[in-house]
């Protein structure tokens, strides 16, 4: 799993979502795919890059440390793991 980081974008190896800046000198200037309607700061977009992999796999719901993870990362953009729209249906 790797994030492509660049001064404007955040791509992903393994997710079709990304992330876009959307202005310059902004706090939150970032833009997720997956959560158009809310400007992000760089840290939260990674974040939600970082989220967007972990749950584009099932397993990540039988390994406890990854979910873990996934509660601890969707708890940083400030939405429950339970809400996101990215994780597959079971």
């Amino acid at each position: 799993m790797t994030i492509f980081v660049t001064d404007w974008s955040m791509t992903s190896d393994i997710t079709e979502h990304g992330a876009h800046r959307v202005a310059d000198k902004w706090l939150k200037s970032w833009r997720l795919s997956w959560l158009p309607d809310r400007l992000l700061t760089r840290e939260q977009a990674l974040a939600g890059m970082d989220l967007a992999e972990i749950v584009s796999t099932r397993s990540f719901r039988y390994d406890n440390g990854t979910f873990l993870r996934a509660v601890h990362t969707a708890g940083q953009l400030g939405i429950p793991l339970e809400q996101l729209d990215l994780i597959p249906e079971q």
